[in-house]
């Protein structure tokens, strides 16, 4: 019985966890890719727009690889447990270019797809009071 135990510690040990998505970043490049992304005009709007407790902040989903240069990062909103995604974005090293991600795996350019007028929060025009 002593083994089995024995044997059953040792497993949990040497089973790997999952990397879950991280909002803090563990090294310089990753906290570099949040604040950058963190920083751009539509989540400082939305965030304005938004509950304090519903406010939506970059997750970073997967680091580069060999084969893939880039961070794939998510802005989401974390409420109830759950993380809803906003917006998708590659950041590709070393130049930190950031690509907007499609669903489809279309990737835009972040000036281009910001220049887009629509699901974009942008500064509303003003409104002349009736």
């Amino acid at each position: 019985m002593r083994t089995l135990y024995l044997i059953l510690i040792i497993c949990s040990l040497t089973v790997g966890k999952a990397a879950a998505q991280d909002a803090v970043g563990t090294n310089s490049q990753e906290k570099k890719v949040l604040k950058l992304i963190n920083s751009l005009s539509e989540i400082i709007l939305s965030n304005r727009e938004r509950p304090k407790n519903r406010q939506i902040t970059a997750y970073i989903e997967s680091t580069p690889t060999p084969k893939q240069q880039y961070y794939a990062v998510s802005v989401c909103d974390d409420f109830a447990d759950r993380l809803f995604a906003y917006y998708r974005f590659k950041i590709y090293l070393p130049d930190y270019t950031i690509y907007y991600d499609f669903d489809s795996g279309k990737l835009v350019p972040y000036k281009k797809w910001h220049q887009h007028p629509y699901g974009i929060y942008r500064t509303r025009p003003k409104t002349k009071a009736r």
